[in-house]
């Protein structure tokens, strides 16, 4: 892919943080938008966003873990726009907790959002983006794809999914020779609300730690604006690269992981 212009992007979390600022960015570069998100009021202020600029919006209230809900809207992306060249799938959620006091309902919820809705928005779309023969699947996963953390283990697990899910499918679509390529993106620490919209539970006061407070001293290590992680994965993306580590804080750590895998 060389250029943005008339391609049609498909994003989900389109309603705040990175997924907001690719559409903000695409839609100055004459991408045609298909926006979802679960929170209606934020996917109406992106439109506020990106309306000056000639090009069509169209907008979906969605839950990503919903498997049916995600078809239609691959279908509906299609019908609207004529196409799809593009699928960000970037929605995602935390938590906070330890292995031995996560819910299995909370695990699920995580499970259900960063793993198989990425899943869901690779499989739904792919088959549309493959008639275009010029299209790109761009999967969020974290620098906790890398590495792991205490208290992070569901986070872990399904940003860990994200990439080797990624990372074998931008293989076989090499093999393949489709047109279509993927991206795998291991962010740091980015300026957004995931922190604050976080489940914690108290389970981590086995570990010495205050659910509220581990809030406040994440979200000191949120730095990256969203808008400058969104102008990064748009160069991979022209630049066909298989990852992007987005900050200093991921390239410390996928140096760390390297030098000391252990």
């Amino acid at each position: 892919m060389k250029n943005f212009k008339n391609k049609v992007a498909a994003i989900t979390g389109a309603g705040s943080g990175i997924g907001q600022q690719l559409a903000v960015l695409l839609a100055k570069q004459g991408c045609h938008l298909s926006l979802s998100d679960i929170n209606e009021k934020g996917l109406a202020q992106t439109v506020e966003l990106v309306k000056q600029n000639p090009i069509k919006v169209t907008t979906k209230v969605l839950d990503v873990s919903n498997r049916e809900a995600v078809k239609q809207w691959a279908q509906e992306t299609v019908q609207d726009h004529g196409s799809v060249n593009m699928i960000f799938n970037n929605a995602g959620v935390a938590l906070g907790s330890t292995v031995e006091g996560a819910s299995y309902e909370d695990l699920e919820w995580i499970v259900g959002i960063n793993f198989w809705g990425v899943v869901y928005g690779t499989k739904e779309f792919l088959p549309f983006i493959k008639q275009t023969k010029d299209g790109h699947i761009i999967n969020i996963s974290s620098i906790f794809g890398l590495t792991s953390q205490p208290t992070q283990s569901a986070y872990n697990a399904t940003k860990f999914a994200v990439r080797g899910f990624t990372e074998s499918l931008r293989q076989e679509l090499d093999i393949e020779k489709s047109g279509v390529s993927s991206l795998c993106v291991h962010p740091g620490g980015i300026r957004t609300n995931i922190a604050k919209a976080a489940k914690m539970n108290d389970s981590l006061k086995s570990l010495g730690m205050d659910p509220n407070k581990s809030i406040k001293q994440f979200d000191k290590f949120l730095r990256t604006p969203p808008e400058e992680a969104a102008r990064q994965i748009l160069n991979a993306v022209l630049k066909d690269k298989r990852r992007l580590l987005i900050g200093t804080d991921a390239r410390i750590v996928d140096s760390f992981q390297r030098l000391f895998p252990t």
